[in-house]
C-alpha cells in the first residue's frame, strides 16, 4: 500500500512540475507581450499636421461650383410645347398656362420662331413622362435633348 501511495505521489509530482514549466512559460510570454506593447506606445511618435490652403483657393472652389452648376443647368431636358409666330405663340401660351397652372412656361425666340418651352429635367425618363401629359393637348410637343 505504501508502494502504491508512493507512485501515485511520483505521478502528481511529473504532472504538477510539468504544469509549473508550462504556467512559467505563459508567465513569460505575456510578461515578452506586455512589455513589447509599453515600448510601442512609449516609442511611438506623435504629431499634430496644420494645413493651410491659400486664399486663391476658395474663389476658384466658388468658380467651379458656379460652372458645375451651370453645366447641369445646360444638361437638363425640356419640353417644347408649341413654336410659330409671335401672335399664335402667345395666344399658345396663354392656352398652355391655363391647361397646366403648376408647370412654369418659358417664351423663347429663336430666328424666324417664338417657341414655348417648359420644365427642367435631368433624366429623360422624367421628361417623358412630364410629355405623355402635355401631348395629349399640344400634339406638337416633344422632349429637346441637352
Amino acid at each position: 500500500m505504501f508502494r502504491v501511495f508512493l507512485t501515485k505521489i511520483n505521478l502528481n509530482n511529473s504532472v504538477f512540475l510539468s504544469l509549473m514549466k508550462y504556467n512559467m512559460r505563459l508567465q513569460s510570454i505575456c510578461l515578452i507581450f506586455c512589455f513589447l506593447i509599453n515600448i510601442s506606445f512609449l516609442m511611438g511618435q506623435h504629431a499634430q499636421t496644420q494645413l493651410s490652403a491659400p486664399k486663391k483657393l476658395d474663389s476658384l472652389l466658388k468658380k467651379k461650383i458656379a460652372l458645375d452648376r451651370l453645366n447641369t443647368a445646360k444638361r437638363q431636358y425640356t419640353i417644347q410645347v408649341f413654336y410659330g409666330s409671335f401672335e399664335a405663340t402667345t395666344s399658345e401660351m396663354e392656352r398652355f398656362k391655363a391647361m397646366f397652372p403648376d408647370m412654369t412656361a418659358r417664351l423663347i425666340f429663336e430666328t424666324p420662331n417664338y417657341k414655348i418651352r417648359t420644365g427642367n429635367y435631368t433624366t429623360e425618363r422624367e421628361a417623358s413622362a412630364e410629355l405623355e401629359k402635355v401631348k395629349r393637348r399640344f400634339r406638337s410637343a416633344f422632349v429637346l435633348k441637352p
